[in-house]
């Protein structure tokens, strides 16, 4: 009520029953306790009234648990309404118009006097929940986990392998993938990712291999995935094909000079020339999805498995057999061959088979060899390989026999793809090195091992391993 309004009571000393009605003159708020005379007078003396005057107590003491008139709330609890405040503290200056004060919060003047029919007015909503963030944002916002910026502590153990193992490890910390180079890719992948789920609600796009896998070059290529609810109506290779040409409409929006590659996994090839990003689209290719997170497992079991395979990668790409289109190895299977051999070739084995995790920890802790021998013995590894009769096998962390892998009964796998240069997918079985069918180029592939090996092993310094012009 407001301060200096004038005060209405019923004759029987209270509010709201029946009796007569008098009116008082404005009293201060701060002062409640009101006239002994009047209240008497109110009761009359009778027994029908109050035989003892009445005390009316401040509204701290009738409800000792509201808040008190200092706190900036109204009607004793916190208010996100600021029509309420200013009623509740006084800022209605009727009373001292002699004007009788508005109805407050929906009381109603009865046949005695006012009923205390507070309305009460429910808090403003809160913050609406957050919207679930879609992928690339979450790596958008959070850490880069890959570049490394330190160099281990058993790098160097001042033995002759020393110098070539400080060579290995300053290039593969000039070739890493930096953070910069992640952060523009999670940012094309999440302007396709928006871009194309407008225009196709129902597909999925992710990003794998090795901008995922830790094992990304900064000159590495973009691996997408498109994925798309298979129909058992259609060829799956058909199937891609289909929603491949779908996007390929867009894609040229931006990049006139896409290329669908219909081989026998159909891939859609496109540049972001904003971010010089070269993008290999696939469709349905899920098991992508599966050995890029087998691959990261891998990365992170041992310092010395990132950087054997960017070594491997960049000696590959200096000998020109490392493009699968030209029919020599993609660097999935240049991974899978270091990831093997890390498994057979190193003594003891510094990295278990698949889904052997527990026997990693024991490998590692065992092997000390230095970055430089590993790569020498990697090497003479696949200079004397048993091609014709075995394969590479990260899912048994053994060689296989070929003869097994081609009667393998997996559903994507076919006898026929098995011929000079084998390395067993992990998940579905196929042959990943099924490029390398001609017989001119295995034998350079073969060549190029054993010639590296022989330079590096007389010369222990890196650019014997590269060509020699």
């Amino acid at each position: 009520m407001n301060e200096g309004a004038p005060m209405m009571y019923h004759g029987s000393g209270g509010f709201g029953g029946p009796g007569q009605i008098f009116m008082m003159g404005g009293q201060e708020r701060a002062s409640r306790h009101y006239p002994l005379d009047a209240l008497q007078s109110l009761g009359g003396g009778s027994p029908a009234g109050h035989a003892t005057p009445r005390r009316w107590q401040p509204r701290r003491d009738r409800h000792p648990n509201a808040k008190g008139a200092g706190d900036n709330t109204a009607f004793g609890y916190d208010s996100d309404d600021s029509s309420l405040s200013s009623n509740a503290s006084g800022s209605n200056k009727s009373g001292e118009k002699g004007e009788d004060p508005p109805l407050r919060g929906g009381a109603q003047l009865l046949a005695g006097g006012y009923a205390a029919a507070r309305e009460w007015r429910g808090r403003r909503p809160r913050d609406p929940r957050p919207q679930r963030r879609i992928a690339p944002e979450r790596y958008l916002n959070g850490s880069y986990p890959f570049q490394v910026k330190f160099t281990p502590d058993d790098l160097l153990n001042g033995s002759k392998w020393d110098t070539l193992s400080q060579e290995i490890w300053d290039k593969f910390i000039k070739s890493q993938q930096t953070e910069e180079t992640f952060r523009k890719k999670m940012n094309l992948w999440r302007y396709l990712f928006i871009t194309i789920k407008t225009i196709f609600p129902r597909y999925g796009l992710y990003v794998v291999g090795s901008t995922m896998s830790g094992f990304g070059l900064d000159s590495s290529d973009m691996d997408l995935c498109l994925y798309v609810r298979p129909v058992d109506e259609l060829e799956p290779r058909a199937h891609a094909l289909l929603h491949l040409n779908y996007i390929l409409s867009y894609i040229r929006s931006f990049d006139p000079n896409a290329e669908l590659i219909q081989a026998k996994v159909p891939i859609l090839k496109f540049r972001d020339s904003r971010n010089g990003l070269q993008v290999d689209l696939n469709c349905n290719n899920v098991v992508g999805i599966r050995n890029t997170n087998l691959l990261h497992c891998y990365s992170r079991l041992d310092w010395r498995v990132r950087p054997l395979v960017a070594l491997t990668k960049l000696w590959a790409q200096a000998h020109d057999i490392n493009d699968a289109r030209h029919r020599t190895l993609s660097s999935y299977s240049l991974t899978l061959m270091v990831i093997h051999f890390l498994q057979c070739g190193a003594a003891p084995r510094i990295l278990p088979r698949a889904g052997d995790a527990g026997a990693a920890a024991a490998g590692a802790a065992r092997n000390r060899q230095p970055l430089a021998e590993l790569f020498l013995q990697l090497l003479r590894y696949y200079a004397e390989f048993p091609y014709d009769s075995m394969a590479v096998s990260v899912r048994a962390g053994a060689m296989v026999p070929v003869a097994d892998c081609r009667s393998n009964k997996a559903h994507k796998n076919d006898p026929h793809q098995w011929k000079l240069l084998c390395v067993e997918e992990p998940f579905d079985l196929t042959n990943t090195a099924r490029s390398v069918y001609d017989p001119e180029t295995f034998e350079k592939i073969v060549n190029t091992f054993r010639e590296s090996y022989k330079r590096l092993a007389a010369g222990l310094r890196l650019a014997d391993a590269w060509p020699q012009r």
